[in-house]
């Protein structure tokens, strides 16, 4: 699936079900991630998707996300009460966290809300 970023220029706050779901996710994902955690309390949303899907991209203290490749720090999925399937990721580029991206495994709908941090689960 191609995501289609916002170029509008956004620079909000995180709301709180965004910043409770990519503190799961970094709480819950692979390695270390103490750092990234650090810089969650800084991030803003610098971009939306625009395909309707809820992902969004980070700035750190001001500094727009990078273009560079990602390394994804945390992998999960989770089913919607209709049974469709969904993935969410949190990724960093260049050291800094850069996002959280939010898809459709199965192809059925499109996930336009932060998942229910119970019904999430380890991709893998």
């Amino acid at each position: 699936m191609s995501h289609l970023r916002s170029s509008t220029g956004i620079d909000r706050r995180l709301t709180a079900d965004e910043l409770g779901v990519v503190r799961w996710l970094l709480e819950h994902g692979e390695g270390d991630n103490t750092g990234y955690l650090k810089q969650l309390q800084r991030a803003r949303v610098a971009n939306v998707c625009g395909c309707g899907c809820a992902s969004i991209d980070f700035s750190i203290d001001g500094q727009p996300p990078s273009t560079s490749g990602m390394r994804i720090l945390s992998d999960h999925r989770w089913r919607d009460d209709e049974g469709n399937l969904y993935g969410a990721f949190v990724f960093e580029r260049e050291g800094l966290l850069a996002g959280l991206d939010l898809w459709s495994i199965d192809g059925r709908s499109t996930p336009d809300a932060m998942p229910p941090l119970e019904r999430l689960q380890r991709l893998c």
